[in-house]
């Protein structure tokens, strides 16, 4: 179990590394809502590469993580994914795209109108699919 442990805990330290690039990436803000000041830490998106990569991790907020950590969601709060599912970086929108998704499926509306209007390129379906 140490072995474990041990090796949850250098994922977590190389991840913390990733903070500064990510900031930079962000201007200080969260990648899918775009606020700043509510404690921004780096999520890493499944599938998990062998080492932790900017281009498979987000800088989000704490609302953000909580929701996409299967928290509660508020469709109201949500919305600001009409913007994130357009990210030009690609963790970034296959976030949105995986939590409009969870919307949808919950009878949100607007999420699933979202969804059919969205181009997802065939590499970024892929890594959609594959977690």
């Amino acid at each position: 179990m140490a072995k474990g442990l041990d090796r949850y805990q250098a994922r977590q330290d190389a991840i913390s590394t990733l903070g500064k690039t990510l900031v930079r990436r962000s201007g200080s803000r969260c990648e899918l809502c775009g606020a700043s000041g509510r404690g921004l830490t780096p999520m890493e998106l499944e599938p998990l590469p062998p080492e932790p990569d900017p281009e498979h991790t987000i800088l989000v907020c704490t609302l953000c993580r909580e929701g996409i950590e299967g928290g509660k969601l508020d469709p109201k709060r949500w919305r600001f994914l009409e913007s994130a599912v357009w990210s030009d970086i690609p963790p970034v929108q296959v976030a949105a795209i995986r939590m409009c998704r969870q919307l949808s499926t919950q009878g949100v509306e607007w999420a699933g109108t979202l969804l059919n209007s969205v181009y997802v390129s065939p590499e970024l379906e892929e890594w959609l699919e594959s977690s």
